[in-house]
C-alpha cells in the first residue's frame, strides 16, 4: 500500500475514535465509508467496526472513569442490554443479508439525521 492509500482509512479512524470516546457514535463514520466509499459489504463492515470500537471504548473508559464521569450504578443494566442488544442484532443482521441490512441502515440514518436538522428530540426530558 502506498501513502496516499493509507490517507482516507486513517482520517476516517482518526474521526471515528474521536466521536466514539465522546459518546456521539462514531461507528456510522466507519461503517459509511467502509460501505459507501470502500465497497466493504455491510456485514464485513460492522465486524470491522466492533474490532475498531472495542479499544476505543476501553481507552474511553478508563478517561471517563479518571474524570469521575462514570455512573456505575448504571453499569450492570446497560452491559445486560447491551448484550441482549447485540444478540438480537446479530440475529436480525443474519436474516437479513448484506443488501437489505444496508437499506436498513440507509433509512436508520435518514430518519436520525432528518430528527437532528429539525431540531427534534428522542427525550422529553427538559421541555
Amino acid at each position: 500500500m502506498d501513502a496516499l492509500s493509507w490517507l482516507l482509512p486513517a482520517a476516517v479512524g482518526l474521526l471515528s475514535g474521536l466521536t466514539a470516546s465522546m459518546g456521539l457514535g462514531g461507528g456510522f463514520v466507519l461503517l459509511i465509508c467502509l460501505t459507501g466509499f470502500m465497497g466493504v459489504p455491510q456485514t464485513e463492515a460492522q465486524w470491522i467496526n466492533l474490532i475498531f470500537f472495542l479499544p476505543v471504548a476501553a481507552l474511553s473508559l478508563y478517561f471517563h472513569r479518571k474524570n469521575g464521569l462514570l455512573q456505575t450504578e448504571q453499569l450492570l443494566p446497560a452491559v445486560i442490554g447491551g448484550l441482549l442488544g447485540a444478540a438480537c442484532g446479530v440475529f436480525a443482521a443474519r436474516m437479513l443479508g448484506d443488501a437489505r441490512l444496508g437499506k436498513v441502515f440507509a433509512m436508520f440514518l435518514t430518519v436520525i439525521g432528518l430528527r437532528e436538522l429539525l431540531g427534534g428530540s428522542f427525550s422529553k426530558k427538559g421541555k
